[in-house]
């Protein structure tokens, strides 16, 4: 069930602590971004002033750190999730981290895994098992399923060339 959302405290003081309390246990579950976690503060009805002077306070002692938290996030889009490059970056967008830090994690993350061989793992599943693609379009469908994972196009042609027993590959 649920937990019932507690009303802002009208003192100041309290309203603060409330605050950095309700932040704590955002943090507690998963690294967020700065504005995730400005986004959820302010959806709880806290003042701006109040989100504002708690955001400081956890950035400064390093409990609240975009670098940190996009790398976390870029990570478990890569091994868990098995993006590409292109979506990982679009993805971290997403999530509130701005367009810089975004690509510093995806290239931070894709410096340490092999993006052929995350595409590799995707093709192998998504061929379950078949040695060949049978025909123009499922091999359309298959590239097109790969590009909206966020792997580049020629990436792409060259993993799944060895599936396609034509001299020439269908127009996508």
């Amino acid at each position: 069930m649920p937990r019932a959302l507690t009303p802002v405290p009208a003192d100041a003081e309290e309203a603060r602590k409330a605050a950095h309390s309700a932040a704590l246990r955002l943090l507690a579950a998963r690294e967020m971004s700065t504005a995730r976690v400005r986004e959820r503060l302010c959806a709880r009805g806290f003042p701006d002033e109040v989100v504002d002077e708690t955001l400081t306070r956890l950035a400064g002692v390093g409990i609240l750190d975009d670098r940190r938290a996009a790398q976390a996030a870029a990570r478990t889009l890569v091994t868990v999730r098995q993006r590409g490059r292109h979506r990982v970056g679009r993805e971290l967008e997403q999530l509130g981290f701005t367009k810089e830090t975004a690509l510093d994690a995806a290239q931070s993350v894709f410096a340490d895994a092999d993006e052929r061989a995350v595409l590799d793992r995707v093709v192998a599943s998504k061929l379950r098992g078949r040695r060949s693609i049978p025909d123009p379009p499922a091999y359309r469908r298959l590239f097109a399923a790969l590009l909206r994972r966020g792997f580049p196009a020629d990436l792409i042609r060259s993993a799944l060339r060895p599936f396609w027993g034509r001299r020439s590959e269908p127009d996508e």
